[in-house]
């Protein structure tokens, strides 16, 4: 027997949180390449690329940087591909793994990594901000709290106000991010330094590839929000891999040729200190407003997920919820996060990769969804033994760490379920024999 469906999420204004996209508000692939690519297109992934580039040699480094991101890229098109298929938010889509109450695990988890990193990115752009303009007359804080509610102005108008806001930051922070890499790395002597870079430091080849898997394994899962909007499958799968390529794994070897060519690991500072202040601070403005937006729009899904089973029923419309989220994060933000922000995605790391895994292994192995139980506890137990193979696997600096909890949990998950699956037709038959 199906859920009792109510007529209020259809309204547009609740931005389907419990239901399906419908097929007539569907998008081309041109427009969701472009909003998916305002996902990865961030200022920390050009702290990822030099950091990696930084303690590794330059070949080595490209590789640590393919693989992770073809990692990445798979993560976005298979949870991308069930969320076009189910036209359900990521959260929504938990549920047929999770249940209804076990779902709340997934958002609360994707509820606070929005709120870290929205509020990390804040009080970065406003110390920028501080430190660009002298006679800038807002203290750190506030700039913070203003920056995010910023940010909420094209969250709060759902997919239309994100497409908006990619149509015009993506291109931008495309193009001024080359004109920045150029400029930098051929004043420094060009690109053959680059390639003969020997590093000082030494960075294993896991811990790399385990940074740059783990940075961004929070943002690949979250795509799903945007892939329901997808008419088709292999829309998904070319948009996936466009985005990524271009917005993360474009923009981290961007991050390493700067970092080879001037010693300076942080894109923007390097930019600054080559006299390009004013661009490094358009591009911020759009690398950051294309991020942070989609974290707010998906941090209000995961609120709208949770509310559901409340006394208010999820009667609580998109732009609402997307201000609590901002206004949250505001606070945080201009509490300055970012002296305590390192515990907190360490924590989030571990925890969030397991999720899509069990997530995906139910969508194409299992295929029974459990959207109708309260809780399912064979996937919350593969979900913990994920995390903490997940966390030994960091301690003991074996293979890539979100990966190992990614592939273990979505292994035992299918383990589970086969036993619990088995077992029940054991006592199906025995009863039928009795009987």
């Amino acid at each position: 027997m199906k859920e009792k469906v109510e007529s209020f999420p259809q309204d547009p204004a609740f931005e389907y949180a419990f239901e399906r996209v419908p097929e007539d508000k569907r998008k081309n692939l041109l427009s969701l390449t472009v909003v998916l690519a305002g996902f990865p297109i961030a200022l920390s992934n050009f702290i990822i690329g030099g950091m990696v580039a930084s303690q590794l040699p330059f070949a080595k480094a490209m590789l640590a940087l393919i693989v992770g991101n073809l990692v990445l890229m798979a993560v976005v098109i298979f949870m991308g591909m069930l969320a076009s298929k189910e036209g359900l938010s990521s959260t929504f889509l938990s549920r047929n793994a999770f249940g209804k109450i076990g779902s709340y695990i997934f958002s609360v988890l994707l509820f606070l990594s929005a709120l870290t990193w929205i509020s990390m990115n804040g009080d970065i752009f406003s110390r920028l901000v501080n430190s660009l303009f002298s006679w800038w007359p807002i203290p750190i804080p506030l700039t913070a709290a203003i920056v995010v509610f910023l940010w909420l102005l094209s969250a709060m108008r759902g997919y239309k106000g994100l497409a908006l806001m990619s149509n015009i930051g993506v291109p931008a922070a495309i193009l001024l991010s080359i004109f920045g890499v150029v400029f930098v790395a051929f004043s420094e002597g060009g690109l053959s330094n680059v390639v003969n870079y020997v590093p000082e430091t030494s960075l294993t080849f896991t811990a790399a590839t385990a940074a740059i898997v783990g940075g961004w394994i929070y943002g690949a899962t979250i795509t799903a929000d945007v892939t329901r909007f997808a008419k088709r499958k292999t829309h998904v799968v070319i948009a996936g891999i466009i985005a990524f390529s271009i917005g993360c794994l474009g923009f981290q070897i961007a991050g390493a040729i700067v970092a080879i060519s001037t010693g300076e690991t942080d894109f923007i500072q390097a930019m600054i200190q080559s006299g390009l202040g004013f661009v490094a601070f358009i591009t911020a403005v759009f690398c950051l407003w294309t991020t942070e937006d989609k974290e707010i729009y998906t941090g209000s899904l995961a609120l709208q997920n949770i509310i559901k089973e409340t006394k208010l029923h999820g009667k609580v419309k998109h732009k609402h919820t997307a201000t609590i989220v901002a206004t949250a994060a505001a606070i945080f933000a201009a509490g300055g996060i970012f002296a305590y922000i390192m515990p907190i995605i360490q924590f989030l790391s571990i925890l969030i990769p397991p999720i899509p895994g069990i997530i995906i292994a139910e969508g194409f192995f299992i295929k029974k969804s459990k959207n109708e139980s309260w809780i399912n506890k064979t996937a919350l137990f593969a979900w913990i033994i994920g995390g903490v193979l997940s966390y030994i696997s960091l301690k003991t600096n074996f293979f890539i760490s979100p990966l190992v909890g990614l592939l273990s949990a979505g292994i035992f998950y299918i383990l589970f379920e086969k036993i619990k699956n088995n077992n029940s037709s054991s006592v199906i038959v025995t009863e039928d024999k009795v009987g």
